[in-house]
């Protein structure tokens, strides 16, 4: 989905429906108060998953959330690994709850192409437009903060903390690598790992 592509007004009210249930029928002690958190307090549902890569567009982290949602239970379901419906639900809905309140809207000059100016000259053409940028007033971390949000409304089981704040994949070059050593314990940080970049450079670009 490009940049300028949109979702409509059905989708993300029917989006938020659904995550709304699936959260909800976890029974986690406390998910009712983070799902009027999610949406009272927060953007998550009209928020993009990007700036301008994957879903960059209004209703973009709820559609992507889904989409990682959909690709975990399929890699359960084919018996590759095993995880309970509440960890499945949970993890993938709420990875990139720290893009909440995250992104705005500002008027940047943006290149589009080139023109030729009043002298017959090939020039970049600027233009003014809309787009989204980043505002981050809780710089923690990306995993990190997704937890400490989450965590501040429900407990995580030690295997959703690890699949949740390790989501990105490793982001260290040497060992220890907290990334690899809790794949190891916990085959669910890979499972969604892979589900996350599926979704975001196959099924939302291409798709």
């Amino acid at each position: 989905m490009e940049e300028n592509e949109t979702i409509r007004a059905e989708e993300i009210r029917a989006n938020k429906e659904k995550i709304h249930q699936l959260l909800i029928s976890t029974g986690r002690p406390g998910m009712e108060r983070l799902v009027d958190w999610m949406e009272t307090k927060t953007d998550f549902y009209t928020a993009p998953a990007s700036t301008k890569y994957h879903l960059a567009c209004e209703g973009g982290l709820a559609k992507h959330s889904l989409n990682v949602y959909d690709l975990l239970v399929q890699k359960v379901s084919s018996g590759l690994l095993r995880l309970s419906d509440d960890t499945i639900i949970i993890t993938t809905l709420l990875h990139d709850l720290c893009k909440v309140n995250f992104y705005v809207r500002e008027s940047k000059n943006v290149k589009e192409g080139t023109k030729i100016n009043a002298y017959g000259k090939e020039v970049a053409n600027w233009v003014e437009k809309e787009v989204w940028t980043v505002k981050d007033s809780f710089p923690v971390g990306h995993g990190e903060k997704s937890c400490y949000y989450i965590q501040s409304h429900i407990r995580l089981t030690d295997e959703e903390y690890a699949m949740i704040r390790l989501h990105m994949g490793s982001d260290r070059n040497g060992y220890p690598d907290p990334f690899s050593e809790s794949a190891a314990l916990f085959p669910g940080v890979i499972a969604i790992h892979t589900a996350d970049l599926e979704s975001a450079y196959i099924v939302e670009t291409r798709g």
